[in-house]
């Protein structure tokens, strides 16, 4: 009798357990499993270990705690362990902010968590400041338009910078779905290093992370050039961490031999995924460098062009 008790009292506790682990939406799943590497899965050779010290500096622990307990309380399904994991994402995005003069924001998820971020004004400039060196602006997330260029250029530069997680692609979306713009492959190969980090860095970025960064780009450039398609036969899971780097290869060497074709090639490599250029939305981006439909550069916000762009290196939500 006793030991049909103790059955019925462990069907009791354990089911209810199970099955709430069963319906848990799957990105809450990964959010626990996800290992997050230690200084935010830095390339170690691109000196970034400066700007990960920056921002531990800037974003100190107690002003995180009430970030976390802010969103946890406006975001009831949310656990701590995916707080963890969009936390890491946007600390990656606010490193990225305070390389480049303008970093559009591609995942609703992280910018959920820099709202919160937001409410607390005294300590958020304080962290931009010390960041940046200036404020860095969070515009109105009211205006979403399509930005295929914005993040063919965001995917590239987070790939030479992160590692990526298992929760990388669930926080920013499919990588690599859009080319690289002619106009911008073009200024990569035949502009100076010192020129690059003029027209698409801050003034006050590492000069030693921009040199290292814009140096194998250049190296990846010259390399697939003349590269006959190494790609050619390849099939590659979706998503996976290990696919990552040859992913991040491909897009340089498709958007450079065969833009027209981009998704058709891609989309040999990585069968799984849906390849749709132009599909990626970013909203109300801040000033920074863009690229016009024939891949001139609009220098009215350019750091070259005389005018004055601040801070504005992020910009509203966007699509995921």
């Amino acid at each position: 009798m006793f030991e049909l008790f103790i059955l019925f009292f462990a069907i009791a506790v354990i089911a209810p357990l199970v099955i709430k682990f069963m319906t848990k939406p799957n990105y809450l799943k990964v959010a626990e499993k996800t290992e997050l590497p230690p200084n935010l899965g830095i390339r170690e050779d691109l000196y970034l270990q400066k700007s990960v010290r920056n921002m531990e500096k800037a974003l100190p622990h107690e002003f995180k705690e009430k970030i976390k307990r802010r969103y946890l309380s406006e975001h009831p399904k949310a656990t701590e362990a995916y707080f963890e994991v969009i936390y890491y994402e946007l600390q990656r995005f606010f490193i990225m902010c305070s390389l480049l003069n303008n970093v559009p924001m591609f995942s609703k998820k992280v910018d959920d968590i820099w709202h919160e971020m937001l409410m607390y004004t005294k300590e958020y400039e304080k962290f931009s400041t010390e960041l940046c060196g200036e404020h860095i602006h969070h515009a109105p997330n009211d205006v979403v338009e399509p930005d295929p260029h914005g993040r063919a250029w965001f995917d590239l530069l987070y790939a030479k910078l992160f590692t990526f997680t298992d929760f990388t692609h669930i926080a920013w979306g499919t990588f690599f779905q859009n080319p690289l713009h002619q106009g911008l492959l073009h200024e990569l190969q035949t502009l100076s290093t010192e020129k690059l980090g003029i027209r698409y860095f801050r003034p006050n970025a590492d000069k030693e992370t921009i040199h290292a960064l814009l140096t194998k780009i250049k190296v990846d450039l010259n390399r697939i050039s003349n590269d006959k398609d190494p790609y050619k036969g390849l099939k590659l899971s979706p998503n996976s961490i290990d696919s990552t780097p040859i992913l991040a290869g491909a897009m340089l060497y498709y958007s450079y031999h065969h833009f027209d074709e981009y998704d058709m090639y891609m989309a040999k490599l990585n069968p799984a995924s849906n390849y749709n250029s132009g599909n990626t939305t970013a909203c109300g981006s801040g000033c920074g460098n863009h690229r016009d439909d024939n891949g001139g550069h609009d220098s009215s916000c350019s750091s070259d062009s005389g005018s004055s762009c601040g801070s504005s290196c992020g910009s509203g939500c966007g699509s995921s």
